[in-house]
């Protein structure tokens, strides 16, 4: 089949199919870096209050620990941390900048340590004291105080054609039905993963992402630096399926982590955060 000639029907190589048959294809938790820690990110355990007390000691003392971040000693972010131009879910929320649990789930703590396992282990470790307050766990129950966004993109979010009311009036037959789904989770086969590294003022990100231009930007601006700055490297991607078009919390985590550190930080998230701050479909 000549280069020209029509493609539909015919048989087609794909270029990275060699790379990832092999093993040879490296995905973002695959660039390790020398001097490398590895991170693991705690949530909150509570659906909605404020934080009274973190108790740092005994995974402070864990061997092997660099540093245990939280909001009380984390690097200051420009605005906390709300610059960002394309926030998580499309919301500004604070990490590791306030003592406000928003959501279960929410980034509370970042433990850094010399492995994976040292920083599991002084995850565990960590004791949170809550002040619990009455959550909202139904959209009908805020549907009158829901952000509604008059554009979405490029497009405005709500459109008509014709007239509704006539429309309906003139039908034989009308149903009137309220239907509910579950909540749906994106889960590919390659979880998210975060490998920071700066130089200075100039960072650069192995990352899992399908949305470089936006993670470089986001997190610029949450920093409060250049885009010229940023480098995020993001050569194969192992499925996404919406969830990696956005930019989340693990990935400003992992730069404050390294900030914070000195050196290297690598974080990914493990299977069960996959159901957590990543997006869904409620």
């Amino acid at each position: 089949m000549s280069a020209a000639g029509p493609v539909i029907g015919q048989p087609i190589d794909r270029v990275d199919g060699p790379l990832k048959v092999t093993g040879g294809a490296r995905f973002a938790a695959e660039f390790d870096q020398p001097g490398l820690s590895f991170a693991v990110m705690v949530q909150s355990t509570v659906s909605r209050g404020r934080i009274r007390r973190i108790d740092r000691a005994r995974a402070e003392r864990t061997p092997g620990v660099v540093a245990v971040l939280t909001h009380e000693n984390a690097p200051a972010l420009p605005q906390k941390g709300r610059a960002a131009i394309n926030p998580p879910a499309g919301r500004a929320l604070s990490l590791l900048q306030e003592d406000v649990v928003h959501y279960n789930g929410q980034p509370i703590a970042v433990v850094i340590a010399d492995t994976f396992e040292h920083a599991t282990e002084a995850a565990g470790l960590l004791r949170v004291l809550y002040e619990p307050q009455p959550p909202v766990l139904r959209f009908d129950e805020a549907r009158r105080t829901a952000y509604a966004p008059k554009a979405a993109g490029r497009g405005r979010t709500d459109l008509a054609w014709g007239n509704l009311d006539a429309g309906i009036a003139q039908g034989d037959v009308r149903v009137e039905a309220v239907y509910t789904t579950p909540m749906e989770h994106h889960n590919p086969m390659e979880p998210h993963a975060t490998v920071a590294h700066w130089e200075g003022d100039r960072l650069t990100l192995y990352d899992a992402t399908q949305y470089v231009s936006g993670v470089r930007n986001t997190v610029a601006k949450t920093f409060g630096i250049s885009p010229d700055n940023v480098r995020v490297i993001s050569p194969f991607v192992g499925g996404g399926f919406g969830c990696k078009g956005s930019v989340w919390s693990h990935v400003v985590l992992a730069a404050m982590a390294a900030r914070k550190v000195g050196r290297p930080v690598k974080l990914v998230l493990t299977r069960p955060q996959m159901f957590g701050p990543v997006g869904g479909r409620p």
